[in-house]
């Protein structure tokens, strides 16, 4: 009801806000190079997120995400690594896709129907299920060809070493008496009987068939078809050494009718004089946990599906492969000839893969764990969620699954407590098999349940503990589970002590540190911009684990910046995702946004909104986000010898040679109808560098990045918008007249009423409500702050523009 009393002033006030907004005109962003107009504006962050959603999925095909010929059936174009096809980091060509990318489209999806289902009607978005269209794009990456595999009672592999540094000492001889049996395939083969294989993802795809594995080039032409058939691929085979320039890109599915005869591609990696025609999957775990992380958001925000939940619980019960030496043999036996020992051989960390193959005529099969556990791979919160979430745990079937993951989510969360640096962020892992060969620990090499420390593992080249996504990846999943132990309370009511803390308090103790190390150096410059570290370097090494948590013990250990930047997006993105967490986590206040900020939450939630708004400002355009960069190891490309035995000589799908002497590019002459390929080939042949061509990549990763950091502020701060905050430099939230956290129209009502002098308020604002309704800063609370906070509502304003202006 509106009184007469106060009826003129509050129209008044609205008016002036409706005639306001008629006299302005659909404006595009002036952030970075945008040209085009923001489809839900960019006035708060959940208009920013829902306008790059825009881009990215919903006209994902028109903009270069997603495939245009490969769409999944009920779901989604499959997305690309990157817009860009000429980029090598994991993937070596930009429209291979990635379990990475599968289940960032989830997760970017349940954010989605988060904020269309519960706030889309501010900001006109309508609520249309994608988190179920996502899922149905992500099972694309779930092999269906797994022919025989679940039929078998046990599972078993022969022994080859893995050979560190020499990629050249490849292949090697397996030795057939030495074999190692999976523990747990008959378990779920009992409980998922109606399924034909493992419910996992296999880590690459070629989306468009540009290698030809799918049979692109099968009419002799030399251009890629345009329908072309979506074919899983591999890369990487050989040692810890073999960069993704050294691979050769092989199918996962081998027929035998490319590569040499007889042998195909998989001769390259083998010594058999006949190669037997085969499927072969890896899986990179990270994936499935943050697929399962989206669906346990989903079920929060109200937004999940039940059918979908099931799916996922199966994904996460199957994950226990990932839990097991590489040849299932005994945590710490240092002998290659150690038997295979079931439970004995589970870490019941998160290891790099679980890989598995077979005949294609089913008669036999195999599977192997992984020896390496990488501290970024690690995801307590999945664990969690699979353990407390009702829906996820119902859903593992197979025995054993909540004692496994109960077990897994301590020995993950002291994983974290044995690896943290003196300085803050985490150092690498721990292996079960030395030196590649199960050989004796080096002396004085510190151990973790018998497992020995890696300053990089798994990769060599470069590093794989260098880059500092391996931080803010893993990070932002303990953020986040901290939020929701804070929040709700430990679900496992005690039962789960890391190093013989709490829950709560291990979370505590670890982000503590690391929050700090990253606000002390991250940079924000003057004119805009902004730094945070990129690579690190490390010495040192943890003491080793005795079971109890001692926060001094590492003092030894430590990291240093090797170099900073400011283009990769989805870095800088994670890293204000996990701050927003961890700010909400310990009690931050919007109110403590400020450059002045004393508290570490208030320097966190500070830095995150600076980041967020600096990238938005500094890389918008008109298809996402970007920012120039360059690469001198693009000059691999032009330079690396891919080592392929003598013994060995055959042709790609496209007719390159595979034998002895090949480089990267000449295995991949399709390059050469590259646009940008040339421009750096142009360059490396003039200066021997590719350092001066300027890369501007639209990352899918990097995309899923941003837009879960810009979700999370409109999730956990919605009051906080760009540029500032509702707060001045007090302690007011300057708008809410009626004190509930919040701006809104009741608060005009409220404001209307008292400046009306409406006598019969059933409760007036209280003095931090009158201090708070002072929004034009002038020392008078009149028809002017009321007006203010209407053009705030009807996004005419930013809130940054409510109380005293900075």
């Amino acid at each position: 009801m509106v009184f007469k009393k106060y009826k003129a002033v509050l129209a008044a006030a609205l008016s002036a806000a409706v005639v306001s907004s008629s006299m302005l005109p659909l404006a595009a962003s002036a952030a970075g190079t945008r040209t085009k107009d923001e489809a839900y504006g960019d006035e708060t962050y959940a208009q920013r997120f829902l306008s790059l959603y825009d881009d990215v999925v919903t006209k994902g095909q028109e903009n270069g995400y997603l495939s245009k010929t490969n769409t999944a059936s009920g779901g989604f174009g499959v997305p690309y690594h990157a817009v860009e096809t000429c980029i090598v980091e994991a993937p070596d060509y930009g429209h291979e896709t990635t379990s990475e990318a599968m289940s960032y489209i989830v997760w970017m999806a349940a954010m989605r129907d988060n904020i269309a289902k519960n706030s889309g009607s501010e900001y006109g978005a309508t609520y249309t299920n994608d988190l179920a269209k996502a899922w149905k794009t992500m099972e694309v990456m779930i092999p269906t060809t797994q022919t025989g595999f679940w039929s078998k009672s046990s599972l078993s592999s022969q022994y080859n070493k893995e050979v560190p540094d020499d990629p050249k000492a490849y292949p090697v001889q397996a030795e057939t008496s030495n074999t190692g049996s999976n523990p747990i395939h008959s378990k779920f083969t009992s409980a998922y009987s109606s399924d034909k294989g493992l419910y996992l993802m296999h880590w690459l795809a070629d989306v468009d068939d540009w290698y030809g594995y799918g049979g692109a080039y099968d009419s002799g032409s030399k251009t890629p078809s345009t329908t072309g058939k979506f074919t899983f691929i591999n890369t990487f085979q050989r040692g810890n050494s073999e960069s993704c320039f050294e691979t050769v890109p092989h199918p996962s599915i081998e027929t035998l009718k490319y590569g040499m005869a007889n042998r195909g591609i998989k001769g390259i990696f083998n010594n058999d004089a006949n190669v037997a025609a085969q499927w072969s999957y890896t899986n990179a775990p990270d994936a499935e946990n943050r697929a399962i992380q989206a669906i346990y958001a989903a079920n929060k925000w109200g937004v999940g599906d039940s059918s979908i939940t099931t799916l996922a619980g199966k994904m996460g019960d199957e994950l226990r492969n990932d839990m097991f030496d590489k040849y299932y043999k005994a945590i710490g036996c240092q002998n290659k000839n150690s038997p295979s020992t079931g439970y004995d051989s589970c870490h019941y960390l998160m290891a790099w893969y679980t890989s598995w193959g077979g005949a294609q005529d089913g008669s036999w099969a195999w599977q192997i764990g992984c020896s390496h556990a990488h501290q970024f791979y690690q995801s307590p919160l999945a664990a969690y969620a699979l353990l407390y979430d009702t829906g996820l745990n119902s859903a593992m079937k197979a025995e054993g699954a909540t004692k496994d993951y109960t077990t897994s989510l301590q020995r993950q969360l002291e994983f974290y407590q044995w690896l943290q640096s003196a300085d803050g962020p985490f150092a690498g892992g721990a292996t079960n098999c030395w030196n590649g060969d199960y050989m004796t620990y080096t002396s004085g090499v510190p151990t973790f349940y018998d497992m020995a420390y890696v300053e990089h593992p798994v990769y060599a080249d470069p590093g794989s503990n260098h880059w500092i996504g391996n931080q803010v990846w893993a990070t932002q999943r303990l953020a986040e589970l901290y939020y929701y132990v804070k929040t709700d309370g430990d679900a496992s009511k005690g039962a789960v002590k890391p190093g013989g803390l709490t829950i709560e308090d291990t979370l505590s103790k670890l982000l503590d540190r690391w929050v700090a190390w990253f606000i002390e150096n991250t940079t924000l410059t003057d004119d805009g911009d902004y730094a945070i570290p990129a690579t690190l370097d490390w010495s040192g090494q943890p003491a080793t684990w005795t079971g109890t948590y001692n926060e001094n013990a590492n003092s030894g250990l430590t990291c240093t910046i090797t170099a900073t930047g400011s283009s990769d997006l989805g870095c800088v993105s994670s890293l204000a995702n996990t701050l927003i967490y961890y700010a909400k986590a310990v009690g931050t206040k919007s109110s403590e946004i400020s450059a002045d900020a004393t508290s570490l939450g208030g320097k966190a939630l500070y830095l995150a909104q600076q980041l967020l708004d600096r990238e938005w400002e500094l890389g918008r355009d008109d298809i996402g986000l970007s920012r120039t960069e360059t690469n001198g190891s693009l000059s691999r490309m032009f330079n690396e010898e891919v080592w392929i035995p003598s013994s060995y000589n055959g042709k790609t799908p496209y007719g390159d040679t595979l034998a002895n002497g090949a480089t990267f590019s000449s295995i991949r002459s399709m390059y050469l109808q590259d646009e940008k390929y040339m421009e750096l080939k142009n360059a490396f042949d003039s200066t021997g560098s590719t350092e001066s061509v300027e890369l501007n990549y639209h990352r899918f990763w990097h995309a899923g990045d941003i837009l879960m950091a810009l979700g999370t502020m409109y999730q956990l701060y919605p009051e906080v918008t760009p540029g500032g905050s509702t707060q001045g430099g007090d302690d007011n939230l300057y708008g809410d007249v009626d004190c509930n956290g919040k701006v809104e129209i009741n608060d005009v009502v409220l404001l209307s009423r008292y400046v009306a002098q409406d006598s019969t308020i059933p409760n007036p604002p209280s003095a931090q409500g009158l201090k708070n309704a002072d929004c034009k800063y002038d020392g008078t609370i009149d028809a002017d702050d009321i007006t203010a906070i209407a053009r705030y509502l009807a996004h005419l304003i930013e809130q940054s523009e409510l109380g005293p202006q900075k």
